[in-house]
């Protein structure tokens, strides 16, 4: 059976005109993944600012009356008992985990388990380090 040449542009026009719903479709959701990429952005960067922020504050604590002693003395205490509350509880979790009553349900500590332990760990040690530092520090370089 033979084809035309009117068959063949009937069933590309044909073809075409079924394809041009799909094209808009695929450009409306092309642009449509654009803004919610571009809002991602501004959401992950509303943080960076926020924490470019509170650096300048620290940089500039020097200067500000942020640096004075009722300000400095509160956070440096709420500071180390939080630290020491965190090592209390880390240390409670591993004494009660490692009685001889919990043997029989004690289960393996999953890898994001023993990396959670771990940073909790260095942050509360961390930070008494920096408040012992601070103490320290703060009457041999800042004298009233």
């Amino acid at each position: 059976m033979p084809v035309s040449d009117t068959d063949l542009i009937s069933l590309v026009e044909a073809t075409q005109k079924s394809s041009s719903p799909s094209l808009l479709l695929s450009t409306a959701a092309f642009i449509g993944s654009l803004v919610e990429g571009a809002c991602a952005i501004l959401v992950a960067s509303a943080s960076a600012k926020l924490f470019v922020g509170l650096g300048a504050v620290a940089g500039a604590a020097k200067a500000s009356r942020l640096h004075a002693d009722i300000v400095r003395i509160p956070v440096l205490l709420v500071s180390a008992a939080a630290a020491l509350i965190t090592l209390l509880v880390l240390w409670n979790a591993w004494r009660a985990r490692n009685r001889s009553a919990a043997r029989w349900r004690k289960k393996p500590m999953t890898l994001r388990e023993k990396f959670s332990f771990a940073i909790t760990l260095v942050a509360s040690v961390l930070t008494l380090a920096l408040v012992v530092g601070e103490v320290i520090e703060h009457p041999v370089f800042h004298v009233h």
